[in-house]
């Protein structure tokens, strides 16, 4: 490489170095983020990006992107740390769930009156809940009717027979006992709608505004200044363990759904056709984004890493090896070039005439 070009080189190289030394880096970030912001106000988001690049990312990395080992290894460790905290000793739960933000929460469960209802009603109409109020009713008329000996009260010889023998009375009650199942169960069944159309009218008028109003305020004062280890006492390693391998089974399964996809993809085009037609300096602004938030963020999270990139010789590696590759072109020799070099010989001095000596 010629003398000018090189010269050239660790000047350009000196430049650009100057820009990161002593802070100057933040005047850089200033300018740039600002050059940005200027820029942003007249492209159009449809003018950079598309919705079906969009959803492509989505599809790339989020459905099809194997989740990494590592991440779920570090998320169940760093799950068994919060458990363990020293924090959650002296930590209560008033301490992190303002009571603001607890009666906002039962305000609006007042409010869905509607979605209680519906609630409630799936709740008592559901098989499950059929099957226990049955049996509820069946297991408490049966043993009134026997321990309250309304047989015995109630049906002639039966008081009798309890005088005959255990083995004879064993023998005649279980029949009865049989007798009187058949005849609890056809009851229950041929009432169960009426059951439940009552169970249904006595849950809705318990949890009326006043009682969930009631009911909200007394569950503020038993948890309220409980410390956190006495909720996490109750759930060890391993059941953390198993509620991330659950987690994650479930977002492996989830993701792929065509719910999944019909959610992302209904979400992103209403996105862009909000805003595919708008400057980008709107959408910016909409999310709450200002020039001064991004040079601030900016200059604390970079200053660390350019510090020690200076540091260390790497920033000026850097800035070389993309400068080198334009010094050395034959583009910048044909720019540059060299310093002409005379090709004549330079005359030997000539020898010096002797002096005559002068008269005395």
């Amino acid at each position: 490489m010629n003398d000018p070009v090189h010269q050239l080189l660790e000047a350009h190289v000196a430049h650009e170095l100057s820009r990161f030394k002593d802070g100057c880096y933040k005047q850089t970030i200033e300018e740039e983020v600002s050059a940005v912001f200027e820029w942003v106000k007249k492209i159009k988001l449809k003018d950079v990006v598309t919705a079906d690049q969009i959803l492509g990312i989505i599809a790339r990395n989020v459905v099809e992107l194997p989740v990494a080992g590592g991440v779920t290894e570090l998320t169940g460790e760093m799950s068994q740390k919060v458990l363990a905290s020293s924090h959650n000793k002296k930590t209560s739960l008033e301490d992190i769930f303002a009571r603001k933000q607890y009666d906002d929460i039962v305000d609006k469960a007042v409010s869905l009156k509607k979605a209680r209802k519906d609630l409630i009603r799936r709740f008592v109409t559901s098989p499950v809940y059929s099957q226990q109020i049955s049996e509820v009713l069946f297991i408490g008329i049966k043993e009134y009717m026997l321990e309250e000996n309304i047989i015995a009260k109630k049906v002639p010889g039966i008081s009798s027979l309890i005088k005959v023998g255990k083995f004879a009375v064993n023998k005649t009650m279980h029949s009865l006992e049989v007798a009187i199942e058949n005849k609890v169960k056809s009851y229950i069944e041929s009432n169960l709608d009426n059951t439940i159309k009552r169970s249904e009218r006595s849950l809705n008028e318990y949890f009326s505004k006043t009682r969930i109003v009631d009911t909200g305020e007394e569950i503020w004062k038993s948890v309220a200044k409980t410390k956190l280890n006495e909720y996490f006492s109750t759930i060890d390693a391993n059941d953390m363990e198993d509620f991330i391998i659950i987690g994650y089974d479930f977002w492996h399964h989830f993701r792929k759904t065509k719910y999944f996809k019909g959610i992302y993809t209904e979400l992103v085009k209403y996105f862009f056709k909000k805003y595919g037609s708008r400057e980008l300096d709107v959408i910016i602004g909409d999310v709450g984004v200002t020039r001064e938030m991004v040079i601030c963020e900016l200059n604390k999270i970079i200053a660390p890493g350019i510090e020690k990139a200076l540091s260390m010789g790497y920033l000026e590696e850097r800035i070389r090896a993309r400068l080198e590759s334009f010094y050395f072109s034959k583009k910048a020799a044909s720019l540059i070039p060299p310093k002409k070099v005379s090709s004549k010989k330079a005359s030997p001095p000539r020898p010096k005439k002797p002096q005559k000596a002068k008269p005395k």
